[in-house]
């Protein structure tokens, strides 16, 4: 049999004949009506997946769209207080250091640069008589009563005599009794007699010691100028 016939069938429910066609296989033909009707092969769903080289265009233009929401870069904005790893500070009193807020001693060696302005009154020069117009017999000698010159390193002594010849002796003690020669003459000026020697001494008394080997008299006047 190589065309469809048609062939009489009792209906499902049985409740009469229904006309069916049968191919030349003697397989029924069905029309695809009113029933779900079996797919076989390859099926697609109805979004597919789509590979390009190339950007495709959604709006008919192939080129970069704007996106609409929220944009995050890389590098986000922060707002607020920042700071950094070092602070500066700022107080009104003084910061502790060592538990006790006070002047802290320093140790090593401390340079000044630049001029530093320093206060202080003159210092105060005493004059202190030792002769006072001694007369000094010819050949003999005379001691002047013992000063206390402790108090500064520094001193001058100096005077007036008519005896051009002989040199003013000066001698030192600790305890102001037992005297030794201090080291050092001053000799007066041959026309005028005048003498003064600034002197550089520890000593803690001075006197003056002065000779006369001359043939007459002599007189003397003495003083130490020392400055506090």
């Amino acid at each position: 049999m190589s065309e469809s016939v048609t062939v009489l069938a009792l209906n499902s429910d049985e409740s009469g004949l229904e006309r069916m066609k049968l191919n030349a296989s003697k397989a029924l033909l069905c029309d695809g009506s009113a029933v779900t009707q079996p797919v076989s092969g390859a099926f697609y769903p109805a979004t597919q997946p789509v590979s390009a080289a190339s950007a495709l265009p959604v709006d008919g233009s192939a080129v970069t769209q704007p996106v609409s929401g929220a944009f995050y870069q890389a590098t986000q904005p922060v707002s607020g207080d920042f700071y950094p790893a070092t602070q500066p500070i700022s107080t009104v009193s003084a910061l502790l250091v060592d538990g006790s807020a006070v002047t802290q001693p320093v140790s090593g060696s401390v340079s000044i640069s630049g001029t530093v302005a320093t206060t202080g009154g003159a210092l105060s020069v005493s004059n202190n008589s030792m002769f006072s117009s001694e007369v000094i017999s010819p050949a003999a000698s005379a001691q002047s009563a013992g000063l206390d010159v402790s108090a500064s390193l520094n001193f001058v002594i100096y005077g007036d005599t008519n005896n051009t010849s002989d040199e003013v002796g000066v001698e030192i003690s600790f305890d102001n009794s037992v005297w030794y020669d201090a080291g050092f003459m001053i000799y007066p000026d041959g026309t005028t007699g005048n003498f003064a020697k600034e002197v550089l001494s520890s000593a803690k008394y001075i006197r003056i010691n002065k000779k006369n080997d001359t043939g007459t008299s002599e007189t003397i006047s003495a003083a130490v100028m020392i400055k506090s």
